[in-house]
């Protein structure tokens, strides 16, 4: 069973905004484009974890891949991962982790309990 990766109600909101974005910038079928590379790099970071902790010192105490234009921050399950946020690489990474930690926080701890 390949690891699974699961979606944070932020980070199905960060996709829908990433793809409107780009969608109006560049057209639909580049969004579409880019939101796919996006979930490529979702299931590649499921399939290994240990590649966020390079930047974790930026998204302590998550961890964060690069993909694309963005970082995914992300959590460890027992069964794969799951998608906290998906931030713009030219945003305060640091300080968005901060003001959102308590609510991720939350959320991870209710999906590792159905994990």
């Amino acid at each position: 069973m390949k690891p699974a990766f699961y979606l944070t109600r932020r980070a199905a909101y960060d996709l829908r905004e990433i793809h409107a974005y780009s969608s109006r910038k560049w057209g639909e079928q580049t969004a579409s484009q880019y939101v796919s590379d996006l979930y490529a790099a979702f299931a590649a970071a499921a399939a290994n974890p240990e590649s966020g902790v390079l930047r974790q010192h930026r998204s302590t105490p998550f961890l964060m891949v690069s993909a694309r234009n963005h970082f995914v921050i992300f959590e460890r399950l027992e069964t794969g991962i799951v998608i906290l946020t998906l931030l713009h690489q030219t945003r305060d990474i640091e300080k968005w982790i901060a003001h959102l930690t308590p609510d991720f926080l939350r959320e991870v701890s209710a999906l590792r309990a159905r994990d």
